[in-house]
């Protein structure tokens, strides 16, 4: 297999957690994919200044523990990478990322990429399949037997997905504090500042999951899991679904549809 890279993959990973990052190198090693290593601002050392000049300490719109809040600052420094390397597209990767083969033709060219569409996402997070309110199938943007939608609902997750130079400068010129997770401020209409001006979309059947299953998860997930258990988070969340309603009827009349998404590792390429 050989992989012609064009758009180049940022791997984040914590310095404590080499263990992480060997087993996301192995897959791309196999699937012949060069990688750049982040290091990831660690919740154990933070300056807490420096994390408060981009990401709300309290105050959250959606809860933020301290490592959900490093995690925001870290993807924050990527976007700004991307945009002092002239650098037209990446993928970025948490190092608990399980990707299939067929991610690679989606890296070696961006005509798959219709105009304006600035954040895409590859991964289905939490259950394996769940109902997406997606866009129609979006023309000329097939590859590997998987389509492309518009994204029109909330959807978590933030280990594997790309963002476009122009996706990087619409995240970096929020004037505001980051006041939620990084995967619900760039994936969910419901509550993101920004969802409207990325123009998100999904590939369909997802190309990559979190692997939950790991030896040592991450602190992310454990801190998420406390969060989701709280009844007010859950009531907030429930407001904010309800509040969405009216404009999901709307984009429904003009074809959106609940689809079914999930996570398929298998490869339909050939890769």
């Amino acid at each position: 297999m050989e992989a012609r890279l064009l758009i180049p993959i940022f791997v984040i990973n914590l310095d404590r957690r080499p263990d992480r990052l060997a087993v996301l190198a192995d897959q791309l090693r196999n699937l012949d994919l060069p990688w750049m290593r982040v290091s990831a601002f660690d919740m154990e050392t933070i300056d807490e200044q420096v994390l408060g000049k981009r990401i709300a300490l309290s105050g959250h719109k959606i809860q933020m523990g301290r490592g959900s809040q490093c995690c925001a600052l870290t993807n924050l420094a990527v976007y700004r990478r991307i945009i002092d390397e002239d650098r037209p597209a990446a993928l970025i990767l948490q190092d608990d990322a399980e990707l299939s083969p067929d991610l690679v033709p989606y890296l070696a060219s961006m005509d798959w990429l219709p105009e304006g569409v600035n954040v895409v996402q590859f991964e289905k997070y939490g259950r394996p399949s769940s109902k997406r309110l997606l866009g129609p199938e979006l023309e000329n943007a097939t590859l590997a037997g998987r389509a492309l939608h518009r994204l029109h609902s909330r959807t978590a997750g933030a280990a594997c997905y790309l963002i476009t130079q122009d996706g990087a400068r619409i995240v970096s010129n929020y004037r505001g504090l980051i006041d939620m997770p990084i995967d619900h401020f760039l994936f969910s209409p419901n509550v993101s500042p920004v969802f409207a001006d990325l123009n998100v979309a999904v590939v369909r059947p997802a190309l990559a999951r979190q692997r939950d299953e790991v030896e040592s998860p991450s602190d992310l997930i454990s801190e998420r899991r406390k969060q989701n258990k709280s009844l007010i988070s859950r009531a907030k969340r429930l407001c904010q679904d309800l509040n969405q309603l009216p404009t999901q009827l709307l984009l429904m009349l003009r074809g959106a549809r609940w689809m079914d998404f999930g996570y398929d590792g298998s490869s339909k390429s050939g890769y």
